[in-house]
């Protein structure tokens, strides 16, 4: 049943889910950084292969581990520390793909998979759902413009959405780059096409849709932060949730250690 009050967060607490990954390679300031790749705890996440249109996710190895609750679930508690500075984000990874060519320089037709019922409104249409572009094997030279062509959460297509920060040639593995939407827009439903204006020479990249579920800023290195049910918003977890971690930097650094625990409440 839905939880409607602080006895009930309490009550319904799950033991917590600790997670600990040291980053690779040199992370770059306001650019996002993925350590779905890297071993720690959870362990390494396996680059997807699901072919260019992708695959909804209900599960996948590497993630931070989550149990449907008999009813609803919510999380109680995000807490986390970093060696670098800068924002800790816990996100539910909804969909991924792979088959991109690195090299092509005209559109890629994706037609994306339908996402999982596990947008704001635990529906397929894409409330809050943003889209990223994650490498797994770092690219080679080529400074590239990225974009995507869409379709929002209220159906409307044909919308344009462009890599921020801008592309950068060699991107580490674990680089991540969110996209900007259209004015107005508050969600993806779905992706058409993948553009990049420049070979990556090398390398191998994926497309992911995920949700934010809480943020943590780590404003002193090597000191926990922690956000609960009233500072979160005390957002909803819909069945088969996939938790995966995408830290902000805020300096440029050499490989950085992140830990924390996530609780999670259920009704």
């Amino acid at each position: 049943m839905a939880i409607t009050t602080l006895d009930g967060v309490i009550a319904g607490m799950q033991p917590p889910e600790e997670f600990l990954k040291v980053g690779a390679g040199t992370q770059v300031v306001g650019r996002m950084y993925s350590p779905f790749y890297v071993t720690g705890r959870p362990g390494a996440a396996v680059a997807p292969t699901p072919g260019i249109a992708g695959a909804a996710l209900t599960t996948y190895a590497g993630q931070i581990p989550f149990t449907n609750g008999a009813s609803d679930q919510y999380l109680a508690r995000f807490a986390a520390q970093s060696l670098t500075t800068g924002v800790l984000f816990l996100c539910d990874r909804l969909w991924h793909n792979s088959g991109i060519s690195v090299t092509t320089t005209t559109g890629q037709t994706i037609n994306s998979a339908a996402w999982p019922a596990r947008d704001n409104d635990a529906s397929i249409n894409g409330a809050g759902v943003r889209i990223g572009l994650e490498v797994s094997t770092a690219t080679g030279a080529g400074a590239s413009t990225v974009t995507c062509t869409y379709t929002n959460s209220l159906g409307t297509g044909s919308k344009t959405a462009t890599c921020r920060p801008a592309y950068a040639a060699t991107t580490i593995a674990g680089g991540f780059y969110d996209f900007s939407l259209a004015a107005g827009d508050a969600g993806v439903r779905s992706i058409q096409t993948y553009t990049s204006t420049v070979s990556m020479s090398s390398g191998v990249i994926h497309l992911v849709a995920y949700r934010v579920l809480a943020r943590v800023g780590v404003n002193v290195a090597s000191l926990e932060y922690a956000v609960d049910a009233l500072t979160s918003g005390f957002p909803k977890l819909h069945d088969n949730t996939v938790p995966f971690l995408l830290l902000l930097p805020a300096v440029t650094t050499a490989p950085s250690l992140i830990s924390g625990q996530v609780i999670y409440s259920h009704g």
